[in-house]
């Protein structure tokens, strides 16, 4: 048994009349991904909550993460930890494949779920996964960094009060060398297309938190590591969106334009700060204040008041389904050969 974690043996103990109270603050961590360990456990205890378990189908894995983040139990067995009564919400920071498994799991057990994004590698899977959820009366909610971010709260909210008018053009735009992220197991690998694939997904959930608006059609051009694509949105607006793996990395932009002034948010997608917010009215730029919080508790918190009190900026499951479906039909888009132009 790894130094710290609680033997099961033990948990008769841990019922009476404290039990309904803790249900109310635990958590069952699972997976041991990267996120997990640098921000959400963090997080949820920032929150006023307690991891209880940490689940991984690599039991040295789950006990060296029990060790590191300072939670108590493990398991193996999904189930194991998710019959625990004091378990009140699982969190699910797994690899990609393994995310149904747990959130199914979750479901059956009738727990919350905040779930990294994407909750499945395609939009059928996705579907099933939130049509489970549904059934069962749980929430199923993602943990979308981005539009947490203040900056792109109040571009949203700025947006919605008509302050640029009526909304035109959304562009957003990024581009670096192609860096895996850091990961706690040497052997867990990254592919260059997948991460690209997943950019693409966060770009459409961003467009659509901004401007309330559905993808409609998509045209696409894709060369090695990048790619540009343009949606027209259900609202009149058009999306275009430029991802790369192969320049020189330079400052991200996120605009709304409309027909009376734009709203620029910039460096807001590297994960290194949340950014600046510029309006530009009338010709002139200002810069607009906004208070920096830290968009991982902010998410943590919103889920939790989400039974009680629904935040509409919140991802849930339908709307990873969505950008799922549009950044698929963005693959396919550009896999179909271009039209040559008259004259070339």
């Amino acid at each position: 048994m790894a130094r710290g974690l609680r033997d099961q043996s033990s948990d008769e103990g841990r019922g009476g009349a404290g039990v309904h109270s803790r249900q109310e603050f635990g958590w069952s961590v699972m997976g041991t991904g990267t996120i997990a360990t640098e921000h959400m456990v963090a997080a949820i205890r920032a929150a006023g909550h307690q991891p209880l378990w940490v689940v991984s189908r690599n039991r040295q894995y789950a006990a060296h993460f029990s060790n590191d983040m300072e939670i108590p139990d493990i398991a193996v067995d999904a189930r194991r930890a998710l019959e625990d009564p004091c378990v009140g919400f699982a969190y699910v920071s797994a690899a990609r494949e393994r995310r149904k498994h747990y959130i199914l799991a979750a479901a059956n057990a009738g727990r919350h779920v905040l779930c990294d994004g994407p909750i499945a590698r395609n939009c059928r899977i996705a579907d099933q996964l939130a049509e489970a959820c549904r059934k069962a009366g749980i929430i199923l909610a993602l943990n979308q960094p981005l539009r947490a971010l203040s900056p792109h709260q109040t571009m949203r909210r700025l947006a919605q009060e008509g302050e640029i008018g009526v909304l035109q053009s959304v562009l957003i735009v990024r581009g670096a060398p192609f860096q895996p992220p850091p990961n706690r197991h040497a052997e867990e690998t990254v592919d260059r297309k997948e991460a690209l694939f997943d950019h693409t997904i966060d770009s459409i959930d961003l467009a659509r938190f901004l401007t309330g608006q559905e993808p409609a059609t998509v045209s696409a051009l894709a060369a090695c590591d990048q790619r540009a694509y343009a949606m027209r949105l259900s609202g009149g607006a058009i999306f275009q969106s430029y991802e790369s793996f192969t320049t020189a990395e330079f400052e991200s932009v996120v605009m709304l334009a409309g027909d009376r002034g734009t709203l620029i948010a910039n460096g807001t997608l590297s994960g290194r700060g949340s950014g600046t917010l510029v309006r530009r009215l009338n010709g002139r730029s200002e810069l607009i204040p906004v208070r920096d919080r830290d968009q991982h508790l902010t998410t943590v918190e919103a889920f939790l008041a989400l039974p009680q009190k629904p935040a509409t900026w919140m991802a849930l499951g339908e709307d990873n389904v969505i950008a799922l479906r549009a950044a698929e039909a963005v693959r396919t888009a550009q896999n179909r050969h271009p039209a040559l132009i008259a004259g070339t």
